[in-house]
């Protein structure tokens, strides 16, 4: 111990002896009061000294603290230096980020893609920004030799301005966005891009919605790379689209949505696209015209309402350019279409059209599709609301099949009457697997031809020492969905539909997988649940034979929330 430690503790102890002297024995106040200010006074050198003590012992420990993270570091960094992935040469590295996908977080976006999956450009947490977080080889390898990572973009506006998480030496979405297609070099460009408030009462929501419209404008210019391309936009940016004409070479699809439904015009972007073969729109104005390469299409859907001019012959000419046409869709939504047979039209023989989905009669009627394995009898696209079709839609289907000579693998009926030409378009598609019904209100109309269908669904055949179904042999899926129930049961779903299910289960066990029932809306109740639940009960016995029974019953009237009821076999549900 020091001498002056010993100084200081001999003047403590002092001090304490004469503050115990003075606690114990009663002095006159005048003597108190005396002893009381020499002792303050002697304590104010001491308290100086201890104070700047502690002020050195801090700083030591804070030098220490600060060399051993520092020591830390250097350890951590020589300890990933050594790390076999940090070591991997350049080339190496590239092929691992090529083969990375991009877009796990589309899923859980406010606005995820349908077509192209793609990194959201504007989260830096996301693809190939947070790759190059790791180390420096890793970013280098990202920024110089992996265009391929920069080429397939998500660009979507927060409605939150907080979900927006630019880097800090770009200030703003353009220059990021920007960033983004020069490191993408003249690599093959795909893009989903998403703006529908713009221009609209919320666009206040919006961050910088003129930065949105700077990106939609600097995407425009690389028009040249474009591969696949999916739009929803509002109407404000259609117009712009005609920019890129003669400026798409490498375009080969396009899907474009507008909400609400854009302006009439002349739309020219995709008029010398030589190479399209893909063009799904989706809330065109009626009138507008959008003229496109033929040559080389393959997919084909416009889902707009009916326009006044000839719609058939617009559709005509499309398919009949088309020689390598696989699907066509033609949805007039929110509209009504006459079901007069109209003009005759001069029959088209399509050998390639594999996929229809439309309810215009009169085009129904021109065509004749040998190789035709889908149908869907719709007037809807599926963003909008059900409508029913037309009455004589089932019967211009029949003689289409009858005249095509096809034999149909998927149909589906989006709101058309079920009539007396259900059963033999289906005994005319042996080779059908899958079968679904939907209607918007209570399918009264459509009552006797469905419960005539499950009888005969029912009914078999011997084959030699087999036994098959002499409808729908090989069907796997039977869907049946109504939106609006007006009364609380559905006739046709009885026990006679009940026996068809368990039918079919018993003789061709596995061959009938998934069965699935969605009722919306008001007070309803299976009637082959009745008697106690027996036709339930022996549906889920049925489990063993790999049956899927999905029963989803929405009651308005009594609940808030969808029941629902699976069974499902474990291994193969």
């Amino acid at each position: 111990m020091s001498s002056r430690d010993q100084s200081t503790y001999a003047f403590l102890g002092n001090l304490l002896s004469r503050y115990d002297e003075i606690s114990t024995y009663c002095l006159s106040p005048e003597l108190s009061k005396v002893v009381l200010k020499a002792s303050i006074a002697d304590l104010d050198g001491p308290i100086s000294e201890i104070q700047n003590e502690v002020d050195l012992l801090r700083k030591a420990a804070a030098s220490l603290e600060m060399k051993m993270a520092r020591l830390k570091d250097i350890s951590c960094d020589n300890r990933a230096a050594l790390s076999p992935i940090r070591r991997l040469c350049t080339e190496i590295l590239a092929e691992i980020f090529h083969w990375i996908p991009m877009e796990l977080h589309n899923s859980t976006d406010d606005c995820p893609s349908h077509y192209v999956h793609g990194f959201n450009v504007f989260k830096t947490s996301e693809g190939p920004w947070y790759l190059g977080q790791v180390c420096r080889s890793w970013r280098n390898a990202v920024q110089f030799f992996c265009p391929e990572i920069w080429s397939t973009l998500k660009i979507a506006c927060p409605l939150n301005p907080e979900d927006i998480t630019v880097a800090a030496p770009t200030k703003g979405m353009v220059p990021l966005l920007n960033q983004v297609l020069e490191h993408g070099r003249n690599h093959h460009l795909d893009f989903f891009f998403v703006s529908y408030l713009h221009g609209t009462e919320d666009s206040n929501e919006i961050v910088e919605p003129q930065e949105v419209t700077h990106c939609f404008d600097l995407l425009l210019k690389h028009s040249k790379r474009c591969g696949n391309v999916e739009l929803k936009l509002d109407p404000f940016y259609v117009p712009r689209l005609s920019h890129i004409r003669g400026k798409a070479d490498r375009l080969e699809k396009v899907h474009l949505m507008c909400i609400p439904d854009a302006m009439p015009g002349t739309m020219d972007a995709f008029k010398i696209a030589r190479k399209l073969k893909v063009l799904s729109l989706v809330g065109m104005h009626a009138e507008a015209d959008i003229p496109f390469p033929k040559a080389n299409l393959s997919y084909f859907s416009d889902a707009r309402p009916l326009p006044g001019h000839n719609t058939v012959g617009d559709c005509r000419n499309i398919i009949a350019s088309a020689p390598d046409l696989e699907s066509f869709s033609y949805h007039h939504y929110n509209s009504t279409i006459m079901e007069s047979p109209g003009a005759n039209h001069p029959q088209i023989v399509h050998q390639s059209l594999r996929v229809l989905s439309t309810s215009l009669g009169p085009l129904i009627d021109s065509l004749t599709v040998p190789g035709l394995l889908r149908v869907t009898a719709s007037s809807r696209t599926i963003w909008s609301a059900l409508f029913d079709c037309p009455r004589d839609t089932l019967s211009r289907i029949y003689n289409l099949v009858l005249r095509s000579e096809c034999s149909l693998t998927v149909l589906n009926f989006d709101g058309a009457v079920m009539d007396d030409n259900l059963l033999p378009i289906l005994r005319l598609s042996p080779r059908l697997h899958t079968l679904h019904f939907s209607w918007t209100t209570t399918p009264k109309e459509s009552d006797v031809a469905m419960k005539s269908l499950f009888l005969d669904m029912s009914r078999t055949v011997c084959v030699g020492d087999d036994i098959h179904h002499m409808l729908l042999p090989r069907l796997e899926v039977l869907t049946l969905s109504i939106s609006d129930v007006e009364s609380d049961t559905v006739d046709f779903l009885n026990n006679d539909f009940v026996g068809m299910v368990a039918s079919r289960c018993a003789i061709c066990p596995r061959i009938l997988n998934i069965v699935d029932i969605n009722v919306k809306r008001r007070g309803f109740h299976m009637p082959f649940m009745d008697d106690n639940g027996s036709g339930f009960e022996r549906l889920k016995r049925l489990e063993v034979h790999g049956l899927m029974l999905c029963l989803n019953l929405y009651d308005s009237d009594e609940y808030s929330s969808e029941e629902s009821m699976s069974i499902s076999d474990s291994e193969d549900g």
